[in-house]
């Protein structure tokens, strides 16, 4: 029989109070994937590049999770103002990641901050600071419970995220939204699958892959709703193809 699809979960690291280090990501990603029928692996923050092909060599696709914020110097700009909070160590394992499973072309979901790790692996930008920067745009990060959804997200037809979704892309899907950056600048190797009604970018994917997808919102903790469900369905069964 063939095995289940092994995903890596990139993880976050925290130091606690007796002074270990802890290496962990929300029991949602980890859900999202069982359900889906895949193996969760998660990788520890650290710098990748020696071994990377052996990392994905062993992995049928990608997670990239939600967090804090990419260092802007990735993408050439100084810290905007005291919100940014950066995490150099995930920084050091995902941007690699990306770049490499893209070149692989490894199946890849990426979100929140995956999102926007991906669109700075690639070449793109960030607005640092939504509500100082676009002050007009929509509240995106709601007080609301994680699980629900507080604005529409509107998806590009044709588009990699469409054919996932399939019948749910037709009309605004309603999404959650925990986030203070996004995509700016789209990196020249990806395109703009979903909007907010704002105009705030709330997906892009790689056109020339197989499935290479970030979205902005957490697909992980609306689980009981099918279109994000598929998602995660859609990911782990082309990991399984690889």
């Amino acid at each position: 029989m063939a095995r289940a699809p092994l995903i890596g979960i990139t993880g976050s690291q925290a130091q606690l109070p007796s002074g270990i280090t802890q290496v962990s990501v929300k029991e949602s990603y980890v859900t999202a994937v069982r359900q889906a029928g895949g193996i969760p692996v998660i990788l520890a923050p650290r710098e990748l590049t020696p071994v990377i092909d052996e990392t994905l060599e062993h992995l049928d696709g990608v997670l990239l999770t939600g967090g804090k914020d990419v260092d802007p110097r990735h993408y050439g700009e100084p810290v905007w103002n005291e919100t940014v909070q950066l995490e150099p160590e995930r920084d050091a394992l995902e941007l690699p990641l990306v770049r490499a499973a893209f070149e692989r072309d490894r199946p890849l979901l990426a979100i929140c901050r995956g999102c926007q790790v991906l669109n700075v692996a690639l070449g793109g930008s960030l607005w640092q600071d939504l509500p100082s920067q676009q002050p007009e745009a929509l509240g995106h990060y709601q007080q609301a419970p994680r699980d629900a959804v507080t604005h529409d997200v509107l998806i590009v037809p044709g588009s990699q995220l469409a054919v996932v979704l399939d019948r749910f892309s037709r009309e605004p899907l309603p999404a959650n939204t925990f986030h203070h950056q996004a995509v700016r600048d789209v990196a020249p190797a990806l395109a703009v699958s979903a909007q907010a009604v704002d105009g705030t970018i709330e997906a892009i994917e790689a056109p020339a892959r197989r499935f290479f997808l970030g979205v902005q919102w957490h697909p992980e903790e609306l689980l009981a709703r099918p279109a994000h469900r598929r998602l995660f369905e859609a990911f782990v069964a082309a990991a399984a193809r690889r």
